[in-house]
């Protein structure tokens, strides 16, 4: 999971960089085409926090039943919960970023150009979602490490049974 989290990190990122850039040039190429660019890096990236999100989810309660039925350190449940915690903050970090960034636009598009607000949350929301994804990351990591102990010390107590 860590290298496919990477993998649709980066890609969020090179869109909201492309749509920053021709944000940029709106003027000579349109600025249905910088909004509609715009609306689908954001949508890409609650996509990308959704399944960083549900990934810890689902991993903590396999966790929770290898605990459960194999009497293992009850600790482990604590750390899987600071994982999905840890994410949650950052996604809340990062969706707060998609839509100051997308008030800002909206306001930018209303009165008809661009205002130096969304220029700056643009700039803003892409280096919130890249420090977001550098952390998400990281805990996506550290959560597979434990998935994979978890689930080999399980196995070894069922084989003993």
């Amino acid at each position: 999971m860590p290298s496919i989290f990477a993998c649709l990190a980066i890609a969020n990122l090179l869109l909201l960089a492309a749509s920053g850039a021709m944000g940029f040039f709106a003027p000579r190429w349109g600025v249905d085409r910088h909004v509609l660019l715009a609306v689908m890096s954001l949508l890409f990236g609650c996509f990308v926090q959704v399944v960083a999100f549900t990934y810890l989810t689902v991993t903590g309660k396999m966790v929770a039943q290898a605990v459960h039925l194999g009497g293992l350190d009850a600790s482990i449940l604590l750390t899987a919960k600071a994982y999905k915690r840890g994410v949650t903050r950052c996604l809340a970090v990062a969706l707060g970023a998609v839509i100051f960034v997308t008030a800002t636009g909206a306001v930018a598009w209303r009165m008809g150009g661009t205002t130096i607000w969304h220029n700056v949350a643009a700039g803003l929301a892409l280096v919130v979602h890249l420090g977001a994804f550098w952390r998400e990351y990281e805990i996506v990591f550290l959560n597979s490490l434990l998935v994979r102990r978890t689930l080999e010390e399980y196995e070894k107590v069922r084989r003993a049974k």
